[in-house]
């Protein structure tokens, strides 16, 4: 079970994070302030995209309107949808290996729909989001969903997410879990815990 950002994803791009701050009018580090701020209340679907783009707005001492908050959204989705080739290929051969594959991601709704559009994700059998499941990592509750989407139980998945406190809280519900650095690293992981491609 793989994470999507920073994993599937890439981070940002600093061009495509100057473009939101283009269009939300504000200075780069105000805006990713504020965006980060309220992102978990979006990602568990308890903000809708108006909601978290207008407080957003407010914390920077803007009001947007619709047209500009759908500029937002188009805008917030594109920067996530850079995928790291390592990654990919690793899924490709897992994948082509037989071995089951799902993705958990904190995400919200238009994120999400958007990252559920990319080809090279035609190969998980279950894409998760937080969005979908009204929590996100870390909470245990968050992995319990997934596990019972999946069918599975903890001993039987091996996550894979790059953000330390996801790895540790997949960990204490017994998961065997990866703390992703490179696509290289992930591999090599893998190939020690999952007998897969090499």
């Amino acid at each position: 079970m793989f994470d999507y950002g920073g994993v599937l994803s890439q981070q940002p791009a600093d061009e495509d994070v100057a473009l939101l701050a283009t269009v939300a009018g504000a200075p780069v580090q105000e805006l990713m302030d504020r965006y980060w701020e309220s992102r978990h209340a979006y990602d568990v679907a308890d903000l809708d995209v108006a909601a978290y783009w207008q407080q957003v707005g407010r914390g920077l001492g803007r009001s947007y309107t619709d047209a500009e908050i759908a500029e937002l959204s188009r805008a917030d989705c594109s920067m996530w949808l850079r995928l790291q080739s390592g990654t990919v290929a690793l899924v490709r051969d897992l994948a082509a290996a037989g071995v089951p594959l799902a993705l958990l991601s904190n995400a919200p709704e238009d994120v999400a729909a958007a990252v559920s559009q990319l080809p090279e994700l035609a190969s998980f059998e279950h894409l998760i989001f937080s969005c979908e499941l009204k929590t996100g990592k870390p909470d245990p509750a968050c992995y319990q969903a997934a596990l019972a989407t999946l069918g599975a139980s903890a001993g039987d998945v091996i996550f894979i997410d790059d953000r330390a406190e996801n790895v540790a809280g997949a960990a204490a519900l017994g998961m065997r879990s990866v703390q992703f650095t490179t696509s290289a690293a992930a591999r090599e992981a893998l190939t020690r815990q999952l007998g897969g491609p090499r």
